[in-house]
C-alpha cells in the first residue's frame, strides 16, 4: 500500500523545481530563439515592432552569433514581456545575466502556474489530493519541461497555463471567463486556437448555440483587441504582424517530424535534392495544408462523439476535454510539416491531465517516450554545449562547425530522422490509445 505524500513534500518539490530552473536560467539559452528574445526586449523597449524583419546585435547583450535575427512570428504579447524585462534590467544594469534571468522568469512562472492548474483540475475531478500532487509533479519535474523553459528559454508554458485555465473556468461554469483565458493564450502564441472548435462544440452541446457564439466572440476578440492596442499606440504596421504570424503556417519539413527525411536526403544527395526542389515540394498545397485536413477530420470525429453523448455531460466533462485536446494537438502535429520541439509541451500538459485519471501503465509509457525522444532530438539537433553560448561564443562556433561539416552533419541528420520516426510512432500509438479509450 502506498503511503500518501504529505502536502509539505509537494511544496518542497515545487521549491526544488524552481531552484533547478533558476540555476540554469542565467547562463543558458537557445542560440537562435533566445538571442531573438534578448534583442527583442531591447528593440521593443525602444518602440520597435516585435515583428520587425531585422533585429541587429546589441553590444553587451547576448552574443553576435548572427549579425541580425528576425522578429517573432506571433502576436505582440511576448514582445511586450521582453520589453518589460529589459526596462527592469535598465533600472539595475549590473550584469546582462540578470537580464537573461528576467526573460526566463516569465516561462518559469508559466511552468509553475500550469502545475498548479493541473493540481486543481485533478483534485477537482478525482477528489484525491495525493493523486493531484503526484500528477502535477509529473509535469513540473519533467526534464523536458525544465529544459524548454529554463534552458531553451521558450515561453509556451504561459500559453499552456492560460489554455488549461480556460478548461478549469469552463468546468466551473464560467464560460465567458474561459473564453477570455483561451483568448489570452492565443494572444501569447497562436497555437491554442486549434482548441477553440473543441470548446465551441462542447459548449454548444451543453449550453446551446447562443453561449457558444458569445464564447467565440470573446475568445477571438481578446487577442485581436490586445494586438491592436499596442499596434495603434506605437504606430506599428498591422501588415507586418499579419504576415509574420501567417508565415508560421507554411514552415517546411523541419523539426521533430517524419518530413525531415528530406533534410537527410539533401545532406546525402545534395545534387538531386536541392533547396529549390524541396521548396517546390513543400509549396504543393496538399502537402502544405495537410494539417487543415487533419484538424477537420478531428473536429468532425469530436462532433460525432459529442452528439452521441448523453445530454448530461457533467460526469465525464474533464476526461472528454482532456482527451480531445490531446487528440487535436496530436492530429495537428502528425499532419504538419514543421514541429518545433516546444510544441510538444502542449501534448505533455494535456496528457498529464489524462494520466491523472487513467493511471494506465501503457499510457504512461507513451507519455515517457514522447518527452524523452523530443528531448533527445533537441540535444542532437542543437548540440548540448551550444546552449551555453551566453558564457562564451566559442560554444556556438563549435556547434556551427559540427552541425554542418561532414561526417558530423550526416550523423546529426540521420539521428534526427530516426528520433523523429520513433517520436511520431509513439504519438500515433498515443492517439490510437485515446481514440479506443471510452
Amino acid at each position: 500500500m502506498q503511503v500518501p505524500i504529505p502536502i509539505i513534500s509537494w511544496k518542497k518539490s515545487i521549491l526544488l523545481g524552481i531552484l533547478i530552473r533558476f540555476l540554469f536560467s542565467f547562463w543558458t539559452g537557445n542560440p537562435s530563439d533566445f538571442e531573438i528574445f534578448i534583442r527583442l526586449g531591447y528593440y521593443v523597449a525602444h518602440g520597435v515592432n516585435p515583428n520587425e524583419a531585422k533585429l541587429f546585435y546589441v553590444e553587451g547583450l547576448g552574443q553576435p552569433t548572427y549579425p541580425y535575427v528576425s522578429g517573432i512570428g506571433y502576436p505582440p504579447a511576448w514582445g511586450l514581456c521582453t520589453a518589460l524585462a529589459y526596462n527592469i534590467y535598465q533600472l539595475l544594469p549590473f550584469s546582462p545575466f540578470f537580464y537573461y534571468v528576467l526573460l526566463k522568469i516569465f516561462p518559469i512562472f508559466g511552468d509553475l502556474a500550469t502545475t498548479y492548474i493541473i493540481f486543481l483540475l485533478i483534485k477537482r475531478n478525482t477528489l484525491d489530493i495525493r493523486r493531484a500532487e503526484e500528477t502535477s509533479m509529473i509535469f513540473f519535474m519533467c526534464p523536458f519541461v525544465i529544459f524548454i523553459s529554463s534552458i531553451w528559454g521558450m515561453f509556451d508554458s504561459i500559453s499552456i497555463f492560460l489554455t488549461l485555465l480556460s478548461i478549469l473556468l469552463l468546468l466551473s461554469d464560467k464560460p465567458y471567463w474561459s473564453a477570455f483565458a483561451l483568448g489570452l493564450g492565443i494572444y501569447f502564441k497562436i497555437i491554442p486556437i486549434i482548441y477553440l472548435p473543441i470548446q465551441l462544440i462542447f459548449i454548444g452541446k451543453d449550453k446551446g448555440a447562443k453561449v457558444s457564439i458569445k464564447y467565440l466572440l470573446i475568445c477571438s476578440g481578446t487577442p485581436i483587441a490586445l494586438t491592436l492596442i499596442p499596434t495603434i499606440s506605437f504606430g506599428w504596421k498591422v501588415s507586418e504582424i499579419g504576415i509574420t504570424v501567417l508565415s508560421q503556417t507554411i514552415k517546411m519539413g523541419e523539426g521533430i517530424t517524419y518530413w525531415n527525411l528530406f533534410s537527410l536526403l539533401r545532406e546525402l544527395y545534395p545534387n538531386i535534392f536541392t533547396e529549390e526542389l524541396l521548396n517546390a515540394f513543400f509549396s504543393f498545397p496538399p502537402i502544405r495544408y495537410l494539417w487543415i485536413l487533419g484538424l477537420i477530420a478531428c473536429y468532425i470525429s469530436y462532433f460525432k462523439y459529442i452528439k452521441q453523448t448523453s445530454k448530461n455531460l457533467d460526469k465525464d466533462n474533464f476526461f472528454i476535454i482532456s482527451k480531445w485536446y490531446s487528440i487535436t494537438m496530436i492530429s495537428f502535429l502528425l499532419t504538419w510539416t514543421f514541429i518545433s520541439e516546444q510544441l510538444v509541451l502542449y501534448i505533455i500538459s494535456t496528457m498529464t491531465l489524462m494520466l491523472g485519471i487513467l493511471y494506465n501503465n501503457s499510457f504512461k509509457r507513451y507519455y515517457f517516450y514522447i518527452w524523452v525522444l523530443t528531448l533527445a532530438f533537441s540535444l542532437v539537433n542543437l548540440y548540448p554545449f551550444a546552449f551555453a553560448y551566453l558564457l562564451d561564443i566559442k560554444f556556438w562556433n563549435i556547434f556551427n562547425y559540427l552541425a554542418y561539416v561532414k561526417p558530423f552533419s550526416t550523423l546529426r541528420f540521420t539521428a534526427r530522422f530516426i528520433l523523429a520516426i520513433f517520436f511520431n510512432y509513439y504519438m500515433f500509438r498515443s492517439l490510437e490509445h485515446m481514440v479506443k479509450k471510452e
